[in-house]
């Protein structure tokens, strides 16, 4: 392949972005397959791009020197909410010494106390769902994640404080996931997120409960058994204990990944067994390994986050082109996910693909992948599979809607365009 693209490309590729919104990903699929799983664009506020799909230029990209790839840039979308010491946005050095710290606190106790919380909420869930009507799962999801997420981390779990948590949260990321801050985030250098007073004011009320929160425990000596009182006891390499901006960018970004990622990748798994009524069946005659894999699948049809980027410091050669420094490269998951090369008919629904193996290597990538892997993944997937059995055991699932629900482009996150309709019905 010539090093640099034709001249149609960049312009081609650059159009995928308002056509993918207006008229769906099958454009950015059809430019894939026509350029060779690789092409080039422009995009606002970022400028110099190209975008991929193959799982081995996945790889030359994941596996290439730190000194020739930044792994930050392309993450900084995330710093109006998750802060400048976020552990997605910080340096290599400093994110593999925070994640050390943080892995250990996002570690259940046990496997089972895990199964246990998670089926607990799922019944609590599927008790306020209305029977017998269409209606939309996610809102429920959304809810049910972010208290799960609050009582794990914060350990917020009384009802006025957890309502008021709930209730301001819930309005920060109305804004955070929506079409608006995508365009601001782009537009940043000319003011668009500095004069954004709304976003601000409730980002400030955030801000006061996490801050407020870590005072009071500083001040009363709480030392609660949640992640957030496992944080506060971390020493780093020196035995210095984290500050309270590091301790806020880490809570936040806990809720973060809960809202975009966890409610996000259970609404995709209701709307897709929902139209596959013979693997929920299966579910429900209590086959556990098929429901890890019904899991599995969902994520990879319908990934939850939407890509993933690099930047390059230095020329770096992938899939047999030589990509100039100042280029970012953008890991589109869903495109990766539908590699033909990867999965015989990849639209298709097949949990049985996973059966006897776990997802691994480069061609499934609903956390992002590499040292920028989300640290809740494990947890993520161990709500989703006690979510499916309790649902599966407990009711029948139809669409809402007629068809499948469309993906929709919100912020960084593909999600399903009627908020996963559906109507349960009693076994």
């Amino acid at each position: 392949m010539s090093d640099r693209p034709p001249f149609w490309e960049p312009w081609a590729g650059t159009a995928t972005l308002p056509a993918a919104l207006l008229l769906g990903e099958h454009v950015t699929h059809a430019l894939f397959e026509r350029t060779g799983s690789m092409f080039a664009l422009w995009l606002p506020g970022v400028g110099r791009s190209v975008m991929v799909r193959d799982p081995a230029v996945v790889r030359e990209l994941l596996l290439a020197p730190e000194e020739a790839v930044d792994d930050v840039a392309a993450n900084l979308v995330q710093t109006p909410v998750i802060g400048p010491q976020g552990l997605a946005v910080l340096a290599p050095e400093a994110n593999r010494a925070l994640r050390r710290l943080m892995t250990p606190a996002l570690r259940p106790q046990s496997r089972e106390r895990l199964r246990a919380e998670a089926e607990s909420l799922a019944r609590d869930v599927l008790a306020g769902c209305p029977l017998k009507v269409p209606f939309a799962l996610g809102p429920r999801l959304r809810t049910a994640t972010m208290g799960a997420t609050l009582a794990q981390v914060t350990g917020v779990a009384e009802a006025a404080r957890a309502a008021e948590w709930n209730r301001v949260l819930h309005r920060m990321f109305q804004q955070a996931v929506s079409a608006e801050i995508t365009v601001r985030y782009m537009l940043r250098g000319a003011g668009g997120l500095a004069w954004w007073p709304s976003f601000r004011r409730h980002m400030g009320e955030c801000d006061a409960l996490v801050y407020g929160e870590i005072a009071r425990r500083r001040r009363c000596g709480d030392d609660r058994d949640d992640v957030l009182g496992a944080l506060m006891r971390a020493r780093d390499e020196r035995g210095a204990r984290l500050t309270d901006r590091v301790l806020r960018d880490q809570v936040m970004s806990l809720f973060a990944g809960a809202r975009t990622t966890t409610a996000t990748g259970l609404a995709w798994l209701f709307e897709r067994v929902a139209r596959h009524p013979d693997v929920l069946r299966r579910v429900a005659e209590g086959d556990e390994a098929y429901a890890d894999a019904v899991c599995y699948e969902a994520l990879r049809v319908r990934p939850p986050v939407a890509f993933f980027g690099r930047a390059l410091r230095r020329p770096v050669e992938l899939g047999g082109r030589t990509v100039r420094p100042g280029t970012a490269v953008i890991v589109h998951i869903r495109a990766l996910h539908h590699h033909p090369g990867l999965y015989p008919d990849p639209a298709a629904f097949r949990p049985e693909r996973w059966l006897g193996r776990r997802p691994g290597g480069y061609g499934w990538m609903p956390f992002g992948g590499g040292r920028r892997t989300c640290v809740g993944d494990r947890m993520a997937l161990a709500l989703m599979a006690a979510f499916l059995r309790v649902f599966a055991e407990s009711v029948t699932i139809a669409p809402g809607v007629p068809g499948d629900e469309a993906v929709r482009w919100l912020a960084i996150s593909n999600v399903p365009g009627d908020d996963c309709r559906l109507v349960l019905t009693p076994r």
